[in-house]
């Protein structure tokens, strides 16, 4: 069962509107998204944000209603304070930490700025995307405004606090052995680390039918 109190880990990308926004996102300390004129939604849940971005001015549907509303939903209702978040900009990534609830700013509530739906934010670090691993690489391709990447978040935890990623070595399912034949010459291979008794019998007879005569 999840922790409700787990820290998460973020991607947003800093064009809200489709307008860059870098600039902004670190001066005013925020990460923010578009959807201008539907005013301050604070409290709306998934369905109440779906209905209304159904409606004036937007009149979505489909699938850009669906990627719309679920976007919304994590700035609004599914970033929490001490959660990180990865700013992806080109060649540039920056590390940061969620401070505050979702706020709504009027005054760029407008066509012409258009990031009204905000969350402050602490600036940790930043890096090139080079130095970030290719797993992490990879998801930061996904085609969204915002998503989750908390299937990263130790290494996003590291690199925002400016620590080396260590990945952690997946248990090996098999063992490597090492079988003195004669003086001189070993024998190595690998077996899986639970054989059962029948396999090494097989295993055993394997090697007795080697036996060559001159």
């Amino acid at each position: 069962m999840n922790n409700m109190n787990e820290k998460k880990a973020w991607l947003i990308r800093p064009r809200p509107h489709e307008i860059y926004r870098m600039p902004e996102f670190k001066t005013k300390n925020i990460v923010a998204i578009g959807w201008p004129g539907i005013g301050d939604i604070t409290g709306m849940s998934r369905e109440d944000l779906k209905q209304t971005l159904a409606d004036a001015p937007y009149h979505l549907s489909g699938l850009a209603l669906g990627n719309a509303y679920a976007t919304i939903d994590i700035l609004l209702n599914q970033m929490k304070k001490g959660d990180l978040v990865l700013v992806a900009d080109g060649a540039d990534i920056y590390f940061g930490e969620i401070a505050g609830d979702y706020s709504f700013d009027r005054s760029v509530d407008n066509a012409s700025d258009g990031y009204p739906h905000q969350r402050t934010v602490r600036w940790m670090n930043s890096l090139s995307r080079e130095d970030l691993s290719k797993e992490l690489r990879s998801a930061l391709k996904v085609h969204r405004t915002a998503a989750n990447l908390s299937h990263h978040f130790a290494e996003i935890d590291a690199l925002a606090h400016g620590q080396p990623y260590q990945p952690e070595k997946a248990v090996s399912d098999t063992i490597g052995v090492s079988y003195p034949l004669r003086p001189n010459f070993n024998i190595q291979f690998e077996i899986p680390n639970d054989i059962t008794r029948d396999e090494a019998q097989r295993l055993s007879s394997y090697f007795a039918s080697l036996y060559f005569s001159n």
